[in-house]
């Protein structure tokens, strides 16, 4: 054998394992995605609603919703009352958000439009927040609380896992 004949032998040798290697770092790239792939898909969480006082009075009957408190996964920020002023703006109702109606005033106390008793309005509260460590980590828990201009609770619901689209269904679809 020549010599030439070996360096190409060797060559070749080393092409065939180089792409042969390549192929099993590939395959063992692709088997790993598909792992992650399948620890992502999660088990559905359980939904479920306990109407705490179901809704006793007829919501035609008023003519604006008051956004008192807003608290979205412990956060209360302005942001948030636009986001569910927007959520809810195919109500009937007008939807006050205290941010539109005095900016300055609702960054030092966002909860002052609750004191414009009016018998037109509603007043809402909003609790959306973490489940507890012996939940599922994606557990959402939300509370809902309705008054009237009287301060009286004439809606209260918690639901467990529930869009945010379908808590404000009330609201919208009455």
């Amino acid at each position: 054998m020549s010599n030439s004949f070996v360096k190409n032998l060797v060559v070749v040798l080393l092409f065939v394992s180089q792409v042969s290697l390549g192929q099993n770092q590939n395959q063992a790239h692709v088997e790993i995605s598909k792992s992650k792939k399948l620890k992502k898909q999660k088990t559905p969480l359980n939904a479920s609603t306990k109407v705490i006082k179901p809704i006793t009075v007829d919501f035609n009957n008023y003519s604006h919703m008051v956004l008192v408190t807003i608290n979205n996964l412990n956060s209360s920020s302005k942001g948030w009352y636009d986001i569910y002023q927007e959520r809810l703006s195919n109500s009937p109702l007008k939807i006050l958000n205290p941010f539109k109606v005095d900016n300055i005033k609702a960054v030092y106390d966002r909860n002052f439009l609750k004191n414009i008793k009016n018998p037109k309005y509603l007043y809402l509260e909003y609790y959306r927040y973490y489940g507890s460590e012996k939940d599922p980590r994606e557990t959402r828990l939300t509370k809902i609380i309705v008054r009237d201009f009287k301060d009286q609770i004439i809606y209260s619901v918690e639901h467990t896992n529930v869009s945010m689209e379908k808590t404000l269904a009330p609201f919208i679809d009455f």
